[in-house]
Formats: C-alpha cells, sequence, structure tokens
C-alpha cells in the first residue's frame, strides 16, 4: 500500500541543492505526477541533457536463462550445479564478455544492443549469443559471435573481454587430461584472428614476431590435478607453437592468455582490454564499499532507461549509479541524496562539471525532499549491514525505506534495489509497498546479493 503525504516540502526536509554553481532550468512536464518538488533553491527544467555517447532506444533484447536445478543455498552453489550449457561449435569470431555473477544476462543485452546500433549505421550481421557460463564466485560470461569487436569499446555492463582462441568439451579429469589440455592449446585454430582483435581493440600492443606471455588459469569442478599443472600444461602447449616465437613472462607480457576449465570443458582465450574496462576515470573520489562501475551501469540498464527519465538514487554514496546511468543514454533529470557530508562531496567531485542535469543533496533516505511520485525510476544500493549498519539495523530500516521509495516514485514506476539482505527484502517486499517483477541472484566480490526489481 502507498501511504500518501502532503506535496512539496511540508515535512522540513532540507531544500534540495545543485553541484557547486549549476542551477536547474526549467522542464516540460513529462506526466503530471512526475514533478520534483519546488523549493527555493531548486527551479524545475526544461532541458534535456545532451545524449551521451550510447543512446539506448529499443527496449533491450532477451535471451534465455539457464535452466533451473533446484534452489541450492548460494548463488556459487547455483552456478556449479546447473550444467555448463551445450557444447559449443569452434569458429571465428567468438567472443567472451565477463560480468559479475549473475549480470551476464544483462551484459548480453547491452551487447546485443550495441551491435544492432553499430549494425543500423553501417551494415552487416549482429551478435548472436551462444551460450553463458558462470566461474562461480568470480565472473559470468556471456559467448556470443560477432563480425568485429569495436561496438564494445564502450561497453559499461562488461568488466572483461575476450575472443576465443581453442576451445575443448569432454575432457576428463585424470592427470592424463593434461596432455590433451597441452595438445589442444598448441593447436589452438584462431590464436592469430584473437591477435589481430587485440590489436583493434588495445592500439599499440604489439603483435610481432616475438612476443611474451603469460597465461592465467581458473579450475571449476572436482580435477585430479591442480590449477598450477593446468597452467603449465596451457604454457608447455602455447610455447610449442609456431608463428610466433613465444616467451614466458610476467606482468610486463605482451599478451595474456586465459584458459578456464569447467568440468570438462575449456577455453582459451586471449584477452583484448586491460583493467581501463571496469575501471572508470571519473572514479577520483572513492567511498568504503563503494560499488563496482559495472554492476552499478547493469542496475541502470536494468531499469529500461528512457529519455524523459527523472532518475533518483536516495542513496547515492560516491555518484557511482546516477554517472553510470548517465553513460547509458538521454535522461531528463538524475537526482542523488546521501545524508553522510564525506559522501556528497565524494560524488560532487566524481561528477564535476559533467553528466548534466545532475543534482545532488545532502538528505535522509527515510525523508527525502521529493515530493510524491517525482521521480520516474529510483536506483539504489541498500545497505548490507557490514562495512555500515547492521542486520538488526537494517531490520528496523528496511521497511521504512522502501516505503519512503515507494511514495516519491510516480505510479508504475521502475524501482531497482540491489541487497545483500535477501531474506529480509523478501520479507519487507510481502507488504505490499511495491509489486515486484523479478528477483535476480548475483555475486559481488564474491559476496551473494539479489537485485529486486519492482514497479510503485
Amino acid at each position: 500500500m502507498r501511504r500518501d503525504r502532503p506535496k512539496g516540502l511540508e515535512r522540513a526536509a532540507k531544500p534540495f541543492k545543485s553541484t557547486k554553481s549549476d542551477r536547474f532550468e526549467k522542464s516540460a512536464r513529462f506526466e503530471k505526477p512526475a514533478k520534483f518538488a519546488k523549493s527555493e533553491k531548486l527551479d524545475r527544467f526544461d532541458k534535456l541533457a545532451k545524449p551521451a555517447k550510447f543512446d539506448r532506444r529499443d527496449k533491450p533484447v532477451k535471451f534465455a536463462k539457464f535452466a533451473k536445478s533446484g534452489k541450492p543455498d548460494s548463488f556459487a552453489e547455483r552456478a556449479a550445479g546447473n550444467p555448463p550449457g551445450p557444447a559449443l561449435r569452434l569458429t571465428s569470431n567468438i567472443y567472451i564478455a565477463h560480468a559479475q555473477p549473475g549480470f551476464e544476462g544483462v551484459a548480453a543485452e547491452e551487447i546485443a544492443a550495441r551491435y544492432a546500433a553499430a549494425g543500423g549505421r553501417g551494415g552487416g550481421p549482429a551478435m548472436r549469443e551462444l551460450g553463458r557460463r558462470v566461474m562461480p564466485e568470480r565472473a559470468g560470461m556471456t559467448i556470443f559471435s560477432a563480425p568485429r569487436p569495436e561496438p564494445l569499446a564502450g561497453a559499461r555492463t562488461v568488466e572483461d573481454l575476450f575472443a576465443l582462441a581453442g576451445y575443448c568439451d569432454g575432457l576428463g579429469t585424470s592427470p592424463a587430461t593434461l596432455e590433451k589440455i597441452r595438445t589442444a592449446a598448441h593447436a589452438a585454430p584462431y590464436v592469430e584472428q584473437a591477435l589481430e582483435a587485440r590489436v583493434r581493440m588495445s592500439p599499440g600492443s604489439r603483435a610481432g614476431r616475438r612476443l611474451g606471455f603469460r597465461v592465467i588459469a581458473r579450475i571449476a569442478g572436482e580435477h585430479e590435478f591442480r590449477r598450477l599443472d593446468f597452467q603449465r600444461a596451457v604454457e608447455r602447449g602455447i610455447a610449442e607453437r609456431g608463428g610466433h616465437a613465444w616467451r614466458p613472462a610476467g606482468d610486463d607480457a605482451d599478451v595474456e592468455f586465459w584458459a578456464t576449465l569447467l568440468g570438462g570443458e575449456m577455453f582459451l582465450a586471449v584477452r583484448l582490454v586491460d583493467e581501463r574496462m571496469r575501471h572508470r576515470e571519473y572514479k577520483v573520489a572513492h567511498r568504503p564499499g563503494s560499488l563496482r562501475a559495472s554492476v552499478a551501469a547493469a542496475l541502470g540498464w536494468l531499469s529500461q532507461p528512457a529519455a524523459d527519465d527523472l532518475v533518483a538514487d536516495p542513496m547515492c554514496g560516491a555518484g557511482t549509479i546516477l554517472i553510470e546511468r548517465a553513460h547509458l543514454g538521454r535522461y531528463a533529470m538524475l537526482a542523488g541524496f546521501d545524508r553522510d557530508a564525506g559522501a556528497i562531496a565524494a560524488a560532487q567531485e566524481n561528477i564535476g562539471p559533467r553528466y548534466r542535469p545532475i543534482g545532488i543533496a545532502r538528505a535522509d533516505a527515510l525523508r527525502l525532499p521529493l515530493g510524491n511520485a517525482a521521480a520516474t525510476h529510483l536506483i539504489t544500493n541498500l545497505p548490507w549491514g557490514t562495512k555500515y549498519g547492521s542486520h538488526g539495523e537494517n531490520r528496523r530500516l528496511y521497511p521504512r525505506l522502501v516505503e519512503e521509495f515507494a511514495r516519491v516514485v510516480r505510479p508504475g514506476g521502475r524501482l531497482v534495489m540491489l541487497t545483500a539482505e535477501r531474506m529480509l527484502m523478501r520479507e519487507v517486499a510481502n507488504r505490499g509497498f511495491v509489486r515486484v517483477e523479478s528477483v535476480r541472484r548475483v555475486m559481488i566480490l564474491g559476496a551473494p546479493a539479489v537485485v529486486y526489481l519492482c514497479r510503485a
């Protein structure tokens, strides 16, 4: 049930302030109930923000989910318990994108939209998703074919990108399997194509006769050999390849091979990008527990961005969610609040003179300085009760937060909420403040969490 309250600032909330010297300009009324509360320091605005580099206008493409296999206690158990999916048919131009586990489907949607936009301008086939895998507690993987990797240079929900160079299925678990792994690495058919893709995605990277390489090895499932044995088998296979004078190297390697063994399935891929894909340049000010940029972008994507969005983040921290939403396409207004003065300062520093119109103000999330139905969407990272607060405090806090969130979002508007309090959030959702559309189980840096997609 929604709780009616007087519109405006009759609850003695502090006035909403814009960042630094800019003030909000007047805007057209997108819908009568969706108005920000009036105050002396918050003018109504009428100009849309300039388009971001990527303008997502169409609805996201939907992809099939993993088959369900019971209800394990943790995301890691669920990922490990699920069958990995049908074996791949190895061809050229296959890529693998990494996201935090549980967000690989969101990454697939963004990838499909970017290729569709690029294809609409220049023609040619779009991407085709071939499957998904999960490396428990580490990465969710979407595997797809595409004519070229360049459209993914600005992907926001992707943390890492690879070109598949070799693949084999049906491997055993005994030590004798290591020889098959060495042979597969030695005979990987698409190493040269992967190296070419790497040069296109990372201009200036070396692609000469002599190349230093290193292997990042990962194993999931029970095997009768160590991860180090797996890594060494792959290294021997690559070192024996022709075409280049391969030499093992450390952190200064020219090429990074990622070898992933999921049960009896091995992927050998060349990394196409460096850490700058997941580390944002705007993140100059940090806060403890600050959300990963790719996760913030995924939350923004799940809100289904549109040009007339009035987005609020009532617990904005360093401003990551709002900034990532700004990069996903046009919007009418972004508004962030936090009761911590240090968080407000960090958000303002990260935002700087960009991402207009955007407003940041110090305010309690339980008493937001917004009128009823002021926002079209609300996207936020709820307190987990670890770095801030406790589970006991969250039990008292969550019902009041969700009730307040429902008040400021217009009827039918979307709420996207991330939390580690799975059971508590289920209890609060059953109180009827919002309508739950879906719940996604995810992992963030090894910690299980859930994303609630709701309607006011």
